[in-house]
């Protein structure tokens, strides 16, 4: 099986890398790891300890040691403590900001996620988890989809918003999002022009934002929609690599 559930943990297996989610005691999603292939979850990666002047839920009363702004979580918005760069955020008309977005559910589908009227990979030998994310005041339910193709190592993602509730205006929303907890990387990008597209440019993460994008309504040959961040040591034959490309084009930012 290329998902597993274990109560409220997930893991998505390819041939050779695991991707694992946790709902933690408040519900909200968190991402431990995604690396190589593993059984149980690294929950000693999720330390412990008094966070200062980072904000916390409502839930949390005074636990100075949980703080959803250093936690890594599997699909950050605003308005939950996070002052991260996030996947959702959004506002009402009546000028609410942000959501709390809680697990609800997940279900294992067989198959290829569908993407009504979006083209997508075959669905040769892949396997499907659903998670929903729900705000219950918003009456709001974020449904985060996932496709594994086991044989060649690839993890599709995609996001589907279903709102119940009050009309309101999304004003940002991110396909996927990888949260690290340690580790020193490279993020490799592609740049060019026409007739010399993809030349790659390499280089240390450093403090700040590094973006990419495009605002041209294709993907464009200035920059590819993909990214690599990969260990300082990597090459094209061995070393720790991990890749986010968008499938479809269009303007797009990756940061």
């Amino acid at each position: 099986m290329s998902i597993s559930i274990n109560e409220r943990t997930f893991a998505l297996h390819t041939k050779n890398t695991t991707y694992m989610m946790q709902a933690d005691a408040y519900g909200y999603l968190l991402q431990p790891s995604y690396g190589r292939k593993a059984i149980l979850p690294p929950d000693y990666l999720l330390v412990k300890k008094d966070r200062g002047f980072s904000g916390n839920p409502y839930d949390a009363l005074k636990d100075r040691t949980y703080s959803l702004d250093v936690l890594p979580q599997e699909f950050p918005f605003d308005g939950s403590g996070d002052f991260r760069s996030t996947s959702f955020s959004l506002h009402t008309q009546e000028g609410v900001y942000g959501c709390d977005l809680r697990f609800k559910k997940a279900e294992v589908i067989q198959g290829k996620t569908v993407l009504k009227g979006l083209p997508a990979m075959r669905e040769v030998n892949a396997e499907s988890l659903e998670i929903t994310l729900e705000d219950s005041f918003l009456h709001l339910e974020v449904i985060l989809a996932y496709s594994v193709y086991e044989d060649v190592d690839i993890i599709t993602r995609s996001v589907r918003i279903i709102n119940h509730g009050q009309p309101i205006i999304i004003d940002n929303i991110k396909s996927a999002s990888l949260d690290f907890v340690c580790g020193n990387y490279d993020v490799i990008s592609f740049y060019g022009r026409h007739t010399m597209e993809r030349i790659p440019n390499r280089q240390a993460i450093q403090h700040g934002i590094y973006k990419v994008s495009s605002k041209r309504g294709t993907s464009s040959h200035q920059y590819n929609p993909a990214l690599i961040l990969c260990s300082h040591d990597a090459t094209e034959t061995s070393g720790d690599a991990y890749s986010m490309n968008f499938v479809y084009s269009g303007s797009f930012e990756a940061l």
